[in-house]
């Protein structure tokens, strides 16, 4: 059945693309968890570094989730999102006519545990949008937050979107968990504002400092402290489990696979939106569970800069190809009109420039800088080869020579330095290159530049 369940969710995707929310973050191309959360923090810490704000989120908790589902009501949706009417009925029958269910108040919902029930649930939420300057709401699959950015005491159109909502959910029966919903308040200053709480059907919200949103603990500093703790934990624990695979005289082969897919998956878990962000304590702390992980595995790991830094590149450059990601206009905004760089963006704490955005920036100005024909430009490059410790660069051009001998260049986060061959020339040495940098770098590096 979840074969088929495949096949139906296959059919049904490409029919409602168009009607998904543009801040539901599940099942979009190339959009995951890891954007929700830094969409969540991105809008949260541009506010606060303007100061003399805070910003409330709300993390809504649904009962029963997808047995709540209204199958005449999502059939009627549907309908609207223009589906192929043979697949509504078929989607109508699978959730009213099946030998085994569970009935909630008159309706049979969707079956907890299939492959269409999560996309049905956020087919059958996508109707509730909201997103302005100060107040967004977004969705991953089930998990719905509600996000204020608070100025001046001035939180009535937070209040009013969170009112709305709870209005919605009701016209649509949905059932709120309003005990396990819960709300937090980030606010940098020494002596924050005070906010009254949010009352939803006459129950009062919780307000907590801490709370695992997407399996990721965020807390009310955004210093990753508790997400730091809850890591180091489940670290430790792991590496148990590896050096006793370790003492049975496991290949270093299997110990490496168990460390990749086991440890790792958990370790570097949405890793571009707290990596940079972490006090120097937590990142050695971290550190030194992948070191120790090394001496078992017998192998040099990466350390979290290295994968941090790899992986926050990566994101970036899928989010600057996605034109539908909702941070791809930030970068396109920072884009410079005389280069292909990106300019810095304004900060004014050094949360906000620790960031994913800001950090981001930062290295991909880094790896674009230096190389030689971002410096003299790719069509004056004739050719290169390798002498003896040296690089020769033809160019086409005597002041391209002069140029690139005053600037030097970068090959692999190395500064190299660059002599011209004879004066004038049209050829140029790069002296004191490395030994660590091998033939394949250098030529992976300057096949670009013909």
């Amino acid at each position: 059945m979840k074969t088929f369940e495949h096949l139906i969710l296959h059919v049904l995707r490409p029919q409602v693309i168009h009607a998904l929310y543009p801040l539901q973050f599940t099942y979009r191309q190339k959009v995951g968890v890891d954007d929700a959360i830094l969409y969540l923090l991105h809008q949260t810490l541009s506010h606060l570094d303007k100061g003399k704000g805070a910003v409330r989120i709300m993390f809504f908790d649904f009962s029963s989730t997808f047995n709540t589902i209204q199958p005449l009501l999502l059939r009627n949706k549907l309908t609207d999102m223009q589906v192929d009417s043979h697949l509504v009925t078929w989607i109508t029958d699978y959730l009213t006519r099946r030998p085994q269910y569970v009935r909630m108040r008159d309706s049979t919902g969707a079956p907890q545990g299939t492959v269409l029930a999560p996309f049905l649930f956020t087919l059958y939420t996508s109707g509730f949008t909201y997103n302005s300057a100060l107040c967004h709401i977004q969705k991953f699959s089930d998990e719905t937050a509600i996000v204020g950015c608070i100025r001046d005491g001035q939180e009535g159109e937070y209040r009013g979107l969170v009112k709305d909502f709870v209005a919605w959910c009701n016209l649509n029966q949905l059932q709120l968990n309003i005990l396990k919903t819960k709300e937090m308040v980030i606010d940098f200053r020494r002596s924050g504002a005070h906010l009254l709480p949010v009352s939803i059907e006459g129950v009062d919200v919780e307000r907590v400092r801490s709370y695992r949103y997407l399996g990721l603990q965020l807390d009310d500093k955004l210093d990753w402290s508790v997400n730091t703790d809850y890591l180091y934990k489940k670290g430790q624990n792991w590496l148990f489990f590896l050096r006793r695979l370790g003492s049975h005289n496991i290949c270093k082969k299997l110990l490496l696979m168990f460390y990749q897919s086991v440890i790792t998956s958990v370790f570097f878990y949405a890793v571009v939106c707290w990596g940079g962000s972490l006090k120097s304590g937590d990142a050695t702390r971290l550190d030194k569970v992948a070191k120790r992980a090394g001496s078992v595995v017998s192998v040099e790991l990466d350390s979290l800069k290295e994968v941090v830094e790899r992986r926050t590149l990566n994101k970036m450059l899928s989010i600057m190809a996605n034109t539908d990601h909702p941070l791809h206009m930030v970068f396109c905004k920072q884009r410079s009109v005389f280069s292909g760089r990106l300019l810095s963006q304004s900060c004014s704490m050094d949360r906000l420039r620790k960031s994913f955005v800001p950090r981001a920036i930062r290295l991909f100005n880094t790896s674009q800088q230096g190389h030689v024909g971002n410096v003299v430009g790719h069509e004056n490059i004739v050719s290169a080869s390798r002498m003896n410790s040296a690089i020769v660069v033809f160019l086409n051009d005597v002041e391209k020579v002069r140029k690139l001998t005053q600037n030097g260049i970068v090959i692999n986060n190395e500064t190299i330095l660059v002599s011209p061959l004879s004066s004038p020339a049209k050829k140029v040495m790069l002296s004191n290159v490395p030994p660590f940098i091998s033939d394949e770098a250098i030529g992976k590096e300057l096949s670009q530049y013909g």
